[in-house]
């Protein structure tokens, strides 16, 4: 069989959750033969680790909403034959390369939606009636649309943006973490000011409406009633930063609740608490709770979009309904009320991730959807 040449391609020059699963569906797809490639703008930090990881750089210049250089640079690989496969991760991508596709009259295109609600949703009036016009010509040389949960396959349906029989859901995956390389729990507490002992709850999450921490601060407020040592920490930055900072002020919970900003050490953060909270409103899936999971460490996330997909409730963490601060409250109060049984969910996470969300198992399901298609 012929090796199997992907590029995974974003046009985005920021290192997040898109990002994170280009890179770990390449380095994965590599370890089972494939000639992975990741097609983005450089300088980035996604081109820096992948090029770190020994992964082909295709480099990409950010052109608007129709990347012609793109285009003609990924039309010339499908003509050469040094690509078989583009796999587009966001709106523009995936309508340059439809137009590549259909340029180079060869080739095949993937599409991965990460998104419940893309942006291009909120549009109205002319601008809406471009891009849904716009989707559906790129829908025409798609060869299929991989949704990364069965929430995000629902929207992607609901929208009509491809037919039933082009969209498949393959689970997220990341490859497992090695506690070693990163600092140990008593080195991050002792960078906190918090001991062994102290009960520790930790959320890594953009400070974004849509991430509602808010909920978690409140939360924490009956939290302290009933755990007066407790501290909660906060990795992560955004444009909620002051409204959050003055609800911290606010409720008092200055010794308590502490945001930390972007940190580049999430991983080693989350290993250093007893428990893992993701408060969003919806999330699309959820890689962060992959970590928490890998790392043995129980997650409470909102019964709402992925994470139900990822959590047995009760058994590997605990959900809770979306912006219900008493639901999340009496939910951290549990598990830190029995230690050995949230330790016991944290293994068993452990367990579920290793057997169900590994980056291995994502590309071995990505590569066998790209055989079919071509």
């Amino acid at each position: 069989m012929s090796i199997l040449r992907v590029a995974l391609f974003t046009d985005s020059d920021v290192f997040a959750g898109t990002e994170r699963y280009m890179l770990d569906l390449g380095c994965a797809l590599r370890d089972l033969g494939a000639a992975a490639m990741i097609a983005c703008p450089t300088p980035s930090l996604l081109a820096e680790r992948a090029a770190a990881e020994g992964l082909t750089v295709i480099p990409i210049s950010k052109a608007g909403l129709i990347n012609r250089p793109a285009v003609k640079m990924l039309a010339g690989m499908f003509q050469s034959g040094q690509l078989d496969i583009v796999h587009a991760n966001n709106g523009r991508t995936s309508l340059a390369s439809a137009m590549a596709v259909r340029r180079a009259c060869k080739g095949r295109f993937v599409a991965t939606q990460h998104f419940l609600d893309p942006e291009h949703v909120s549009h109205t009036g002319l601008k809406s009636v471009i891009f849904h016009a716009a989707h559906r010509w790129v829908s025409r040389y798609m060869a299929h649309c991989v949704a990364i949960s069965e929430a995000a396959r629902a929207g992607v349906l609901k929208r009509g943006e491809a037919p039933e029989q082009k969209v498949t859901t393959i689970l997220n995956g990341i490859r497992p973490l090695d506690p070693h390389q990163f600092a140990s729990p008593a080195e991050i507490r002792a960078g906190l000011e918090i001991d062994l002992d102290t009960p520790l709850i930790v959320c890594a999450a953009r400070l974004e409406k849509e991430k509602d921490v808010r909920s978690l601060i409140a939360a924490m407020t009956e939290v302290k009633t009933a755990f007066p040592e407790v501290r909660c920490v906060v990795a992560g930055q955004g444009a909620q930063h002051a409204i959050l900072t003055a609800q911290i002020a606010e409720a008092g919970l200055q010794d308590t609740v502490q945001l930390l900003g972007f940190r580049t050490d999430a991983q080693a953060l989350i290993q250093a608490g007893d428990i893992f909270v993701l408060p969003s409103l919806a999330e699309p899936f959820g890689l962060v709770i992959l970590e928490a999971m890998a790392l043995g460490r129980p997650v409470i996330a909102t019964d709402a979009g992925g994470p139900p997909e990822i959590i047995e409730n009760g058994e590997t963490g605990l959900l809770v309904p979306p912006s219900d601060p008493p639901a999340l409250a009496a939910a951290i109060r549990r598990l830190l009320t029995d230690r050995k049984a949230t330790e016991a969910m944290g293994r068993r996470g452990r367990e579920r991730f290793e057997a169900r969300f590994t980056a291995a198992r994502m590309a071995q399901d990505m590569l066998e959807l790209y055989r079919r298609i071509l």
